[in-house]
C-alpha cells in the first residue's frame, strides 16, 4: 500500500473476466477516435470507461485502426470524431471515411451496427462540426442504428467541449441502460472500484546503467550541420533534455536560431523558430509542423518527490499489458505506440519529462482516478477523498471550473494540494495525461523552403504562451509546449513531425488573386503563401518581374508598429519589387488609428468585391479563433452587400458558395 493512500477497490484477472463476462452472450463495445489534437482522443478514453463500468469488453482505437468488417464485431460501436481545417476529417480518421465513401458499400450493409456518435466543433468555422454530421449521416444511409441522440461540443463554449460532453454522457448512459440493460444480477461496476489498467508498467529486474536517452541520438544528429548537442552549455535541471525523442514518423532538424521577434518590451513574447531538416521535404502553403514538448527537470523532480517515487524514478521498467488489453474486442493498443521504445532505457523519470503531462491543467477523469487511492484513515484523508468526489461530479461542473480551469492550476500543483494522495507508480499511464504534440504553421514557403545545401529549412512563428492567473498569482503560468519552446538553444537537435495541413494550397491558383487575412501569428501560413506564389509565378513566367504579385492582397493585424508587426520589411521589399499590396491594422498605435483587419477590409472594398466577383478570387483567413474570423466574414459581407447590388442575404450566400468551391478557407486555433 502506498504510503498516505489506500489500495483501492480493485476488480482485476480472472475476477474481473468473471464481472464482465458473467452473462452468456459476451457483451463488447469499440470506441473509435478521430483526433487531430487529441481532445477526441480524450473523449473516447472516458467513454470507454464509462461503459467499462457497463461491463463491455472495450477497445479505443483510432478510426485508421480498424477495417470496415470491424464495425459488426462488437455488440456497439462508439464514435469521437473532431472537425478540422475546412469541414475535413482528422489525419488518423481519413483513410476510414474514405472507405466508408465507396460506392461499392451498399444500403444496409451496416444494418447490424449499433452505434452512438459525438462531434467536437469550433463555431468560428463556417463549418462547425460538419464531420460529425457527415459521418453519422452516412452510417444511417449504409443501415446502422442510432440507439443514443448524437452530442456535440464546442470549443468557443466557455468550458469548450466539456459542456456539450458532459451533457451527452448523461443521455448515453440512460440509453445504454434502456437498450441492453444487464441482468438483474449484474449491476454496473462501482464507480469506488479501480479497474485494472490495460497497460501497467513493471520492474525490469535490471541496474540502471549510463543515460537515459536515446542510444542512437548522436548517429542520427551526424547527418545534419550544427554542433552536437552534447557541447550546448546549459544547466540540467535549468532545461529539458536534449536528447531526441524517439516519434515515429518524424523528421530530425537542427535548430539554426530561436529568435524573439517581439519588442523587449511588449506583453508578448513571440519567437521566430528556425530548423533545417535533413534531405527534402516537400511542402506547401497551409502545411504544418508538430513539436513534441518535455517537461523541465525541476518540475520532474518536484513530482517524483510529491509521490515518493524517488527510489524507482532511475530503475529501468517495462510497460506490460494486463488481461483487460487482449479480452477487449479488437485489444488495446499500447498508450506509448507513437514512441519507438527500442532505443530508449525505459525509466519514471524519462516517463516524466519526455510523455507524461504533469504540467497540463487536469481534467475531471484525474479527479476520479486519484479518488480510488485516497485514503479514509484520518480527517484529512476523508476530506480529500471528499474533494476529489466534488471534482470528479460531472454535476458540479462549477467546482472543478473554479480550482483547474479558472487558475489555470497544473497537476502538480494539484498534487501539491492533496498531500495525502500517491498514486502508486504502476499506474502512472492510466492516472496521468500524455503529452501531445501541438501544432504550428509553417511560415517559410518557395525559396525558403531549403538551403544552399539541400536540407529543408522550416521556420515557425511562435506566441509564447504566458497566460496571467487570477488566483495563484505568486507563480507564473505557461504554456506545457511554448515554454518548452523558450528553452530551444541554436545547434539543439530535436524530432518533429511535418503534415500537409487543410489550407491545400495548388500552383494553379497563381491564375487569380488572392486575398490574405492574417492578424498576429495568422500572417505564418500567409508568408509561407506569398513567397510560394512568387516562385510559381516566377517558374511559369507568366508575369514580369516587378508585377509577380499585384493581384494579391495581404492584411494583417499587430497592436504596434514597433512592437509585433512581424516581417515588416519584407512586406516593404516585396510591395517595392513585386507588387504585393499589404494593408496593416494597428490596435494600440498611438500614431496610427485603432483598427483590426476587418476595418481595413472595409476600406479595401471595392478592390475585395473585384477580386471575389469578377476575377474569381480566393480568400484565407489564419489567426486566432473566435471574434476574428466572424468579424471578417462579417466585413467581407458588408462589402459585397455595400459594393454590388446584392443584399445582405445575398452576399452571406454568396460567401457560402465560394466556400462550398474551395474558394473561401479558414485555419485558426
Amino acid at each position: 500500500m502506498e504510503k498516505g493512500g489506500q489500495e483501492p477497490p480493485l476488480v482485476d484477472g480472472s475476477h474481473q473476466r468473471q464481472l464482465i463476462n458473467k452473462s452468456e452472450t459476451p457483451r463488447t463495445a469499440l470506441v473509435l477516435y478521430g483526433s487531430e489534437t487529441g481532445n477526441a482522443q480524450d473523449v473516447a478514453e472516458e467513454v470507454g470507461q464509462l461503459i467499462e463500468r457497463l461491463r463491455f469488453n472495450t477497445s479505443v482505437l483510432d478510426l485508421d485502426s480498424i477495417q470496415l468488417r470491424d464495425l459488426v464485431k462488437p455488440t456497439i460501436v462508439i464514435f469521437a470524431v473532431s472537425t478540422t481545417g475546412q469541414g475535413d476529417f482528422p489525419q488518423n480518421a481519413r483513410k476510414f471515411w474514405k472507405a466508408l465513401l465507396s460506392s461499392a458499400l451498399k444500403p444496409g450493409l451496416l444494418r447490424k451496427v449499433r452505434f452512438a456518435s459525438f462531434g467536437l466543433g469550433d463555431s468560428s468555422y463556417p463549418q462547425y462540426n460538419v464531420v460529425h454530421r457527415l459521418l453519422h449521416g452516412r452510417l444511417l444511409h449504409l443501415g446502422a442504428k442510432s440507439f443514443c441522440d448524437r452530442g456535440e461540443g464546442n470549443e468557443q463554449h466557455p468550458e469548450g467541449h466539456s459542456a456539450g460532453l458532459r451533457e451527452w454522457i448523461v443521455a448515453l448512459k440512460a440509453s445504454l441502460f434502456a437498450s441492453f440493460p444487464l441482468p438483474p444480477d449484474e449491476p454496473p461496476i462501482p464507480d469506488d472500484a479501480f479497474l485494472e489498467p490495460k497497460w501497467k508498467l513493471e520492474l525490469s529486474g535490471s541496474l540502471p546503467h549510463g543515460d537515459n536517452g536515446c542510444a542512437d541520438t548522436d548517429k542520427v544528429v551526424s547527418k545534419l550541420p550544427g554542433k552536437p548537442d552534447k557541447q550546448l552549455n546549459r544547466n540540467a535541471m535549468d532545461a529539458p533534455s536534449t536528447h531526441l525523442l524517439p516519434v515515429r514518423a518524424s523528421h530530425t532538424a537542427l535548430i539554426v536560431r530561436n529568435e524573439r521577434v517581439t519588442a523587449p518590451d511588449h506583453f508578448q513574447d513571440v519567437r521566430l523558430l528556425e530548423l533545417r531538416a535533413a534531405g527534402t521535404y516537400e511542402y506547401r502553403p497551409g502545411a504544418v509542423a508538430t513539436i513534441f514538448p518535455k517537461n523541465f527537470p525541476n518540475d520532474v523532480q518536484a513530482f517524483i518527490d510529491l509521490m515518493q517515487w524517488e527510489s524507482v524514478a532511475d530503475i529501468p521498467i517495462n510497460i506490460i499489458p494486463s488481461y483487460r488489453s487482449t479480452a477487449s474486442v479488437l485489444g488495446s493498443p499500447s498508450p506509448l505506440r507513437h514512441l519507438d521504445l527500442a532505443t530508449v532505457r525505459l525509466t519514471m523519470r524519462w516517463l516524466l519529462e519526455n510523455v507524461l503531462d504533469i504540467m497540463s491543467i487536469p481534467r475531471r477523469s484525474f479527479f476520479a482516478s486519484l479518488a480510488h487511492f485516497a485514503g479514509t484513515a484520518t480527517e484529512d484523508e476523508r476530506y480529500q477523498k471528499e474533494r476529489l468526489l466534488e471534482l470528479a461530479n460531472p454535476e458540479l461542473i462549477d467546482e472543478l471550473w473554479d480550482y483547474t480551469t479558472r487558475p489555470k492550476r497544473t497537476i502538480i500543483e494539484v498534487m501539491s494540494d492533496f498531500t495525502t494522495i500517491r498514486i502508486p507508480w504502476q499506474y502512472a499511464l492510466t492516472v496521468l495525461p500524455i503529452m501531445k504534440g501541438r501544432q504550428f504553421s509553417i511560415a517559410s514557403g518557395g525559396p525558403l523552403r531549403y538551403d544552399h545545401s539541400g536540407n529543408t529549412r522550416v521556420e515557425l512563428l511562435i506566441a509564447i504562451a504566458d497566460p496571467p492567473s487570477p488566483i495563484i498569482k505568486y507563480k507564473r503560468r505557461y504554456g506545457v509546449c511554448t515554454r518548452y519552446v523558450t528553452a530551444l538553444q541554436g545547434g539543439q537537435h530535436m524530432n518533429i513531425g511535418l503534415q500537409p495541413g487543410y489550407l491545400d494550397v495548388q500552383p494553379s491558383e497563381v491564375d487569380v488573386p488572392v486575398l490574405m487575412v492574417g492578424p498576429g501569428t495568422g500572417v505564418a501560413p500567409m508568408r509561407s503563401m506569398i513567397y510560394q506564389r512568387l516562385a510559381w509565378v516566377t517558374d511559369n513566367g507568366e508575369r514580369p518581374a516587378g508585377k509577380r504579385l499585384e493581384s494579391d492582397m495581404l492584411i494583417f493585424g499587430c497592436r504596434c508598429d514597433n512592437s509585433d508587426h512581424f516581417f515588416r520589411d519584407e512586406w516593404q521589399r516585396l510591395a517595392d519589387t513585386e507588387g504585393l499590396t499589404v494593408r496593416t491594422a494597428f490596435s494600440r498605435d498611438k500614431l496610427h488609428p485603432k483598427q483590426y483587419v476587418q476595418d481595413k477590409i472595409r476600406e479595401e472594398g471595392p478592390r475585395i468585391r473585384q477580386m471575389l466577383m469578377e476575377l474569381d478570387g480566393k480568400v484565407y483567413v489564419c489567426g486566432s479563433s473566435g471574434n476574428m474570423p466572424k468579424g471578417v466574414r462579417e466585413a467581407l459581407t458588408d462589402v459585397l452587400a455595400e459594393h454590388s447590388d446584392m443584399g445582405e442575404e445575398e452576399a452571406v450566400a454568396y460567401l457560402e458558395r465560394l466556400e462550398k468551391a474551395g474558394r473561401y478557407k479558414q485555419e485558426t486555433w
